[in-house]
Formats: structure tokens, sequence, C-alpha cells
């Protein structure tokens, strides 16, 4: 059998209901049926991906080998679906029973999905999208920065050149996602808008304020320049307007916001998605 990691823009992570159904807790990695037991191309790879979820039309892009509890050697195939954010995916799978979303940082070492154990999964995570990165750790975030592709790879680039010194983010953002806030000495992963890791960031500081305090905190903090703040402040209410809408939640300006401070650690070259290795 073949197990498939896949993942939204948000890296969030598929699972399935086992087919025992013996309890609520036992979820597992989607599993097909692995009729060449170790796929040598890449078009066989994707069609073993399509006898499970005709609709994710997600992307192919790492393979890795790993260990099961009993020490045994698995394939492990992460999928991508570029650009997607789970809630859009459940619509295409509406048909399927069983399914749920979570994110890989909740994968716990000590947890175990169909055999495999969280460390062997993040560990796999770990060494397909963040080649290069040694300083890992298993609690880090992704930067919800962003609604839409233009927003997103504005945020990006001010980040990148350095044009940008904080992360302001809705706590709610990480209620939804069943996410813990950020702490000091966390990563945070800055995505595009595909999901591809950009850079790694360490958070040196975590502030929660109102959405009210945000300018007066823009205007006194010595990370980031007084010049601007309006606009910027403005974009951001836009942006947690669309994503509070989005998801049915109510936005105003006494709404809690995580404010992070952070330094780049690690910068990726953008992956295409043939760039890996997957013979």
């Amino acid at each position: 059998m073949a197990f498939l990691l896949i993942l939204d823009r948000e890296h969030k992570v598929l699972w399935v209901k086992t087919k025992s159904g013996r309890a609520d807790k036992d979820w597992g990695l989607p599993e097909v049926e692995d009729t060449l037991n170790k796929p040598s191309s890449r078009l066989n790879v994707e069609l073993l991906a399509k006898q499970a979820f005709i609709p994710l039309k997600a992307n192919l892009i790492g393979k890795k080998i790993i260990f099961d509890i009993f020490r045994n050697e698995k394939p492990l195939y992460l999928f991508l679906c570029l650009g997607k954010e789970s809630s859009e995916i459940l619509f295409d799978l509406t048909k399927y029973r069983d399914i749920q979303w979570m994110p890989i940082s909740c994968t716990k070492e000590a947890e175990c999905f169909s055999t495999l154990t969280g460390k062997s999964i993040i560990g796999a995570y770990h060494d397909i999208l963040l080649p290069g990165f040694d300083g890992r750790k298993n609690r880090f975030h992704i930067v919800k920065n962003g609604y839409g592709k233009k927003d997103i790879d504005d945020y990006n680039q001010m980040i990148l050149q350095d044009n940008h010194k904080l992360i302001i983010e809705l706590k709610d953002q990480y209620n939804i996602y069943r996410q813990s806030l950020p702490e000091i000495g966390d990563y945070t992963f800055l995505n595009n808008w595909k999901g591809l890791p950009m850079a790694v960031l360490e958070i040196t500081g975590v502030t929660l304020k109102p959405f009210e305090k945000i300018n007066e905190y823009f205007k006194n903090s010595d990370n980031q320049e007084a010049d601007g703040a309006d606009g910027a402040v403005e974009q951001y209410r836009k942006y947690f307007l669309k994503w509070s809408k989005k998801y049915n939640k109510q936005f105003s300006n006494n709404k809690s916001v995580v404010i992070s401070q952070f330094k780049i650690v690690k910068k990726f070259n953008e992956k295409k998605i043939d760039y890996l290795d997957l013979s």
C-alpha cells in the first residue's frame, strides 16, 4: 500500500476514517493500492492518488520512504493542492464520507496514524518541502498573510525585501485551524500562494492586541516604520473582513490580533513542480 500526504495551501493534512470504524479517534492517511509496489514513474503515482480522491487535482511534489511503528519501510507521497484551502477542497469531496483536515503541526511524535508515527510524517514533510533547512523543530506555523494570490505575493515580497518587520494575524485564524499561538523561538513558514515555502522565519516577539490598537503599535514599534501605517492598517482590515465573511465570523475593531516580530533565518528559491526528483 502507498500512503498519500495531501496538503492544502495552509498545510492542513487530509485524513480519512479507518475502515474498521472502531472509534471516532481512529483516523488515517489516505491510502491506495500500490500495484507496482514502488512506482518508478510520475504518471503511475498520480494514478494511484486519483484512485482514491479524483476531485482533488493535487500535484505530486515529493516521495519519501518512511518507517512504520514496526520498522517496515513504507512509501509516502506528498501531494499539494496548489492555491486551494481545505474548505474549497471539501466542497469537491462532499460525496465522500468520513474525511477531515487537521494541521500537520498537530501531528505529535507519540501519535500513530495507519501504523505511521507522527515523527516519521513530520520528518518526511520537512525533507520534501524544506531541503537545506537544518534547524528543524516540530513546532511551526504557517503565515496567514493575505486573501488571494496578489495579496499574498505582495505581502511576501515586503517581508523578503526587509520592508516589513511585523506579522499581524487574526487570533480567530488560529482558533479555526486548531493551531496554538506562536511563541518566541517558534518557526514560521512563509509560503507562496501555491503553498510552497519561500522562507523560514523565527519568531522573536509575540503580542496580543485588539485590532484598533495596531496603528498605535506600528507607530511606537522600533521594528516598523511609522510611514504608511494607516495604509497598512486598512489593508489588514480589508483582508480580515474578507476572511471573516468567508468563515461566517464577525469582524470588529476589538477582535484580538496576534502581532509577531521575526527574523529571516532561511530563504528558498521558488520551486517548480518538476524540480524534485521522484525516481
